[in-house]
């Protein structure tokens, strides 16, 4: 079958969306399907195309045997809403003139978000080459732009949600990342046989738990302080500045606990100037690390943070760095609701506090504080056990693939 993968974000690039997309479709390819990723020049984490892509429209490559089209997108470090904004259309854009060039075929596509503007080029090339559309939607954005009062008008708000809407009924199959974000969607008025949960997960043989070298000086023990580290996006879905607030009033009680932000986003300069402004002697922000380095960074912490806003499109969030975590066999310590909540709830695998409330989040982190390690171990066990058990990554590539495969008519 031969399969497109329309998505901005693709290895060598890090963070959740490229790690989810590239294993997915190295496991398509080894099971014989022919893939084609359309995807932009890699440009992350400085804001800047890489250099060996610098002054090229289009470039066509192959990646662990997946054919590649990548195309030139506005990139800037810094960012914000504006710069993301052109980022992410600019690659819309660009993305449907190459794959449009290409003359590719296929029997199915698959157009992923984040970001939303992608998902619009899929479905005019879709439209144009009479290709069966399926929708990939690792959040819904017009709902966080609403409940995060971006948009300023209730009238843009309606002609962003109605937009939306008509988007998915051009689609032939819709697949979500969680039960809640599927019932929101079927809300719209999409037939619920038309969406499908395909969960972010997890290779185990990848994520363990293991004796390494740590990837920052700054993982290094040389102290009995408990290593509290967070890996990801810095953008305002994550609310770091609850972490922050949680690190000033441990630090205020002169806890026994060191925090380490690592990653990259809109909102790491916002972050960063204001811990710099706090002061905070037990806290570091450092920029994102490669890949081949989070297992190391995972096994280096005591425990590792999963923070999300206090929104309620975030209670059916499930960030699929939760599950790196697990599969190290390292105690969460969640600030979210929902998803997150019942996930840990279920497997004993951490903690999860009310979102956005400080407060909670460093009561919480004190609890591990006065846990031997033995304990946290059993914590991490128990983790591990769950993941592996109901969100490894083989089996969910394979029910995606079965999707696929009826979208297309060859079930």
């Amino acid at each position: 079958m031969r399969i497109g993968y329309l998505v901005q974000q693709f290895p060598p690039e890090v963070g959740a969306g490229p790690a989810r997309i590239g294993e997915m479709v190295s496991r398509w390819s080894r099971a014989g399907e022919d893939i084609t990723v359309i995807t932009a020049m890699p440009n992350r984490p400085q804001g800047r195309i890489h250099e060996a892509y610098r002054d090229k429209m289009f470039v066509e490559e192959s990646w662990e045997g997946v054919r590649v089209l990548r195309s030139w997108l506005f990139a800037r470090p810094g960012g914000g809403f504006v710069t993301t904004l052109v980022n992410n259309t600019s690659f819309a854009v660009t993305a449907a003139m190459h794959a449009l060039a290409s003359a590719v075929d296929f029997d199915v596509l698959v157009a992923s978000s984040p970001p939303y503007f992608p998902l619009h080029a899929g479905a005019l090339l879709a439209r144009l080459r009479n290709i069966p559309l399926v929708l990939e939607l690792r959040d819904l954005w017009p709902e966080y732009l609403v409940e995060m009062k971006v948009l300023r008008s209730r009238a843009l708000e309606s002609a962003v949600l109605r937009l939306d809407v008509a988007l998915l009924r051009l689609a032939r199959h819709v697949v979500t990342v969680t039960n809640p974000l599927r019932e929101r969607i079927i809300a719209k008025g999409i037939p619920r046989s038309h969406v499908t949960v395909i969960a972010n997960g997890v290779d185990p043989a990848r994520y363990y738990p293991a004796v390494e070298d740590p990837p920052l000086l700054e993982l290094s023990h040389g102290s009995d302080e408990l290593l509290v580290g967070y890996l990801g996006n810095f953008g305002a879905g994550q609310a770091l500045e609850t972490v922050l607030e949680a690190a000033r009033l441990l630090a205020e009680q002169r806890a026994r606990v060191r925090f380490v932000l690592v990653g990259d986003g809109t909102e790491f300069p916002k972050i960063n100037d204001k811990a710099r402004a706090m002061n905070l002697p037990n806290l570091s922000i450092l920029p994102a690390i490669a890949k081949e380095t989070t297992r190391a960074f995972y096994n280096n912490c005591d425990a590792c943070l999963v923070p999300l806003s206090p929104l309620p499109i975030f209670a059916g969030a499930l960030p699929s760095k939760m599950f790196e975590i697990m599969a190290c066999g390292r105690p969460v310590i969640a600030s979210a609701s929902g998803e997150v909540h019942r996930a840990l709830q279920e497997s004993g695998g951490g903690w999860c506090v009310p979102p956005g409330n400080p407060h909670a989040l460093a009561e919480s982190i004190l609890r591990v504080v006065a846990l031997v390690p033995s304990e946290r171990a059993a914590i991490g066990s128990r983790g591990r056990e769950y993941v592996v058990r109901h969100f490894h990554r083989d089996a969910i590539a394979a029910q995606f693939l079965d999707v696929l495969r009826s979208a297309a008519g060859k079930a």
